[in-house]
């Protein structure tokens, strides 16, 4: 061997050289997998969260069909309670005495039984909670002494 003055470099450093690049191989190799690793529990995790988002999205379209579907069950229920309100009045004004105090009661309960089952058949449920809602402003003293008089009503009557 002869001896090179610009490679003063010994055999122990080119040594520590090879060691230290080896080293910087495996700490790119292993940032690369960790990298690698890091960006497929990403997509992962953004595939459930997509999963996620859909089966919500699922579960409020179906809470709102079912809620659409009561809502009309309940509009149903009232133009049928209507129907037989009406009918309970025509069959009042049928067998109810013609004249006198009796006969005048009946018809104004017939007429009474058929302005309701008119209202429940011709009004839909937010109409109304429309119509409630502008009772209750107009008159707000009495609705709420109706509202303690019905809730000491349901009181009383659980409680039994």
């Amino acid at each position: 061997m002869s001896y090179d003055p610009n490679n003063t470099r010994s055999a122990v450093e080119r040594e520590v050289d090879r060691t230290s690049n080896k080293a910087h191989d495996t700490v790119d190799r292993t940032t690369e997998k960790v990298h690698d690793a890091v960006d497929t529990v990403a997509d992962k995790a953004q595939n459930i969260a997509d999963t996620v988002q859909d089966k919500a999205q699922q579960a409020g379209d179906k809470a709102q069909e079912l809620g659409q579907q009561a809502l009309n069950r309940a509009d149903s229920a009232t133009t049928t309670v209507g129907e037989k309100m009406t009918d309970v009045a025509q069959t009042i004004r049928d067998n109810a005495p013609a004249g006198g105090t009796l006969g005048n009661v009946a018809d104004t309960a017939a007429t009474t039984l058929d302005r309701a089952g008119s209202y429940l058949q011709e009004q839909d449920l937010a109409d109304m909670r429309s119509d409630l809602e502008g009772i209750i402003r107009r008159h707000p003293i009495e609705s709420l002494l109706v509202g303690l008089g019905v809730g000491y009503l349901l009181a009383r009557s659980t409680r039994r």
